[in-house]
């Protein structure tokens, strides 16, 4: 199959293309990458919790420690891959796509014509003329539970509510709605009290990719993917200061120290 991978610049997103690879590995694939998710926030406005969020999933590592392991052109055998030792070692063609309905980007999704589109963290809105590219449509993996928590930072919302679980929901994107479309599975991870936010997050996507990788799998079988109309539910949009003051009120903490230690060593040769 033609697979066309979206994601969002980050190393959340990167470290769910890792564990994507192997699914990956018999198939003809792109990966189109937004900078961002969600609106930007005016100068000055946002909360310093969503700058530590932003600092600990983008800045950090795509500014600083990228770089370093693709300078030191370590071994990529048994290792996590950065967006561009995926393209250089893997020969998979990494590129921006800030929008795939319109332009350039419509004419690039047109021209690979892939036969399935897999989207996670991506920044973009899918559109009509997007969706109806595929034969074999467009699968999104949400890090949330559906219908619950639509939108931004399901997990915040989650916690926040008290919930013992968290989760994340493979579905089909069909319109231009977000996180509306017929779901197809779901993953479930116990919370943690003891971590941090962004560990939490990342602990969603194991479970999450090996749901995708399934559904990779049966769909270049020939199978056909049960889906299930989602109903209610509610929207959320990024938190205000308020609730982020609230959230670590509480006790949670957007993210530590021993986050990055264990999220780095998988960049690193074992050993």
């Amino acid at each position: 199959m033609k697979i066309l991978c979206c994601l969002n610049a980050d190393v959340v997103s990167n470290a769910a293309l890792n564990l994507l690879l192997p699914a990956l590995v018999p198939h003809d694939v792109r990966v189109g990458l937004t900078t961002r998710i969600g609106a930007s926030p005016q100068h000055g406005d946002e909360p310093f919790p969503r700058r530590e969020l932003r600092a600990a999933e983008q800045l950090l590592p795509l500014e600083v420690f990228f770089p370093l392991i693709e300078r030191a052109a370590q071994p990529n055998d048994a290792r996590y891959l950065t967006f561009a030792e995926v393209e250089r070692t893997r020969g998979i063609p990494v590129r921006p796509l800030p929008n795939p309905n319109v332009g350039d980007g419509l004419a690039f999704l047109e021209a690979f014509a892939p036969d399935l589109i897999l989207s996670i963290r991506y920044g973009a809105i899918f559109k009509a003329a997007a969706i109806a590219v595929p034969r074999l449509g467009v699968l999104n993996l949400h890090a949330g539970l559906l219908p619950a928590y639509r939108g931004v930072l399901a997990t915040f919302r989650a916690l926040m509510a008290g919930e013992r679980e968290i989760g994340c929901t493979l579905h089909y994107i069909t319109d231009g709605t977000i996180d509306t479309g017929p779901a197809v599975s779901q993953a479930r991870v116990a919370v943690d009290a003891r971590r941090s936010m962004f560990a939490q997050v990342l602990s969603l996507y194991p479970p999450g990719v090996a749901l995708m990788a399934d559904a990779v799998a049966r769909l270049d079988a020939g199978e056909r993917l049960e889906a299930h109309i989602q109903s209610g539910g509610s929207y959320y949009s990024y938190p205000s200061a308020d609730e982020w003051d609230e959230f670590l009120r509480r006790g949670w903490r957007v993210s530590d120290a021993s986050d990055f230690r264990e999220l780095y060593g998988k960049y690193l040769p074992p050993g």
